[in-house]
């Protein structure tokens, strides 16, 4: 994946300290937008099918920016663009890729410690790597030709006044001033949210990208700091999934499965005020004093 791994531990220290405080989840509705900023690991097959095959990135750092949905209280959907300024080994320019991919997250919030304290989340997605390298020289230093196919070039040994020539030994040298290369990535992550205020929230992500066309594994550490601007509505919300909205449930924490009415709350036939689903003794007249199961006090 790389040769430097010196930023991971810090990494993984901040991840320990946001589970030791206090954060809040994302519910059905919230819209996030974050920009966020960590450094890359280039596996060395990155470069393969394109003209520098067999030259190796260096890791970096950079960032970008995404935005997210969640589609429920635990299913959330990202699109994620990164873009990142590369070195390449033995080579004295720099490629630029970009990073874009499409996420969803399901997000762990409240299973943990019995409330929506902390919420971590694991992430997966698809998405496609963009290699650039658009060095054409100015066109005062341009010298054109026609190459073997009939195609007409120009030959970017000539740029910045002559003064620089790209190495002969490249088989694929007068091809190296313009060229892009795509290439289908898959991800899977992990990471976790920090409430910072009402809307403000930070996260701390790591993620292992796969090569579909050239193989290679790569890896990314990452912090972001997002901003809600969508809260979530009411009207979407129901935490305890009994049909009656959060706004409106007097009973939020009913069980699931069992019938309640429109208040939210469980039956209670006999009007015992036990509710039924736990009434072993459903018929009991009206007035009678019971006790915890329904049925009439001895």
């Amino acid at each position: 994946m790389g040769k430097r791994h010196t930023s991971l531990p810090t990494f993984c220290g901040f991840v320990f300290l946001l589970l030791m405080n206090n954060v809040s989840a994302d519910f059905v509705g919230t819209l996030n937008l974050y920009a966020n900023g960590g450094k890359y690991w280039f596996n060395s097959d990155r470069l393969n099918g394109t003209p520098f095959h067999g030259l190796t990135l260096q890791d970096t750092t950079g960032g970008g920016g995404g935005l997210g949905f969640n589609m429920t209280n635990y299913w959330a959907m990202e699109g994620v663009v990164d873009y990142f300024v590369v070195g390449v080994d033995d080579f004295p320019e720099k490629l630029e890729i970009y990073n874009y991919h499409l996420d969803l997250l399901y997000q762990f919030g409240g299973q943990f410690c019995g409330d929506f304290c902390w919420q971590p989340y694991v992430a997966f997605g698809v998405g496609e790597m963009r290699i650039n390298y658009d060095k054409a020289p100015k066109k005062r230093y341009r010298r054109y030709y026609t190459d073997e196919d009939g195609i007409e070039r120009y030959d970017c040994k000539y740029r910045y006044k002559h003064d620089y020539k790209y190495p002969d030994w490249h088989p694929y040298r007068k091809y190296l001033c313009n060229w892009h290369d795509r290439q289908t990535m898959v991800n899977l992550g992990l990471g976790i949210k920090y409430s910072l205020g009402p809307r403000w929230q930070a996260r701390a992500d790591v993620r292992l990208f796969q090569g579909v066309d050239h193989g290679g594994l790569d890896g990314f550490a990452s912090v972001a700091i997002g901003y809600q601007w969508i809260e979530y509505p009411d009207f979407w919300y129901d935490e305890d999934a009994d049909g009656i909205i959060d706004a409106t449930d007097q009973c939020p924490q009913t069980p699931v499965g069992v019938d309640v009415g429109p208040d939210g709350c469980p039956m209670d036939i006999d009007f015992d005020g036990v509710p039924a689903y736990i009434d072993q003794c459903p018929n009991t007249p009206i007035g009678i004093a019971v006790d915890e199961y329904g049925c009439i006090r001895r």
